[in-house]
């Protein structure tokens, strides 16, 4: 199976920034992910994330992450380096 990276920007809303989101995600999903920035305050959470898999792997997980309420943004190619 084809293994891809791909970057995002998830924005955590106050009410979930102390779950631990992204270990559901590796626990639910076997996804592999790189933590490439964060910003973390009482009012919200910004994370910029490099995921590794499967493209329905990844998929499956952005659809999950959505629906927990984490807005999900894709990050342009060498923004983060």
């Amino acid at each position: 199976m084809e293994h891809i990276h791909e970057r995002y920007y998830l924005t955590y809303p106050r009410a979930l920034i102390k779950e631990p989101i992204l270990y559901q995600l590796v626990k639910k999903f076997d996804l592999m992910f790189s933590i490439r920035g964060a910003s973390v305050s009482e009012e919200m959470g910004l994370v910029a994330v490099e995921f590794e898999g499967e493209p329905g792997q990844i998929e499956r997980a952005l659809t999950w992450l959505r629906q927990t309420g984490v807005t999900v943004e894709p990050i342009e190619k060498n923004v983060i380096e």
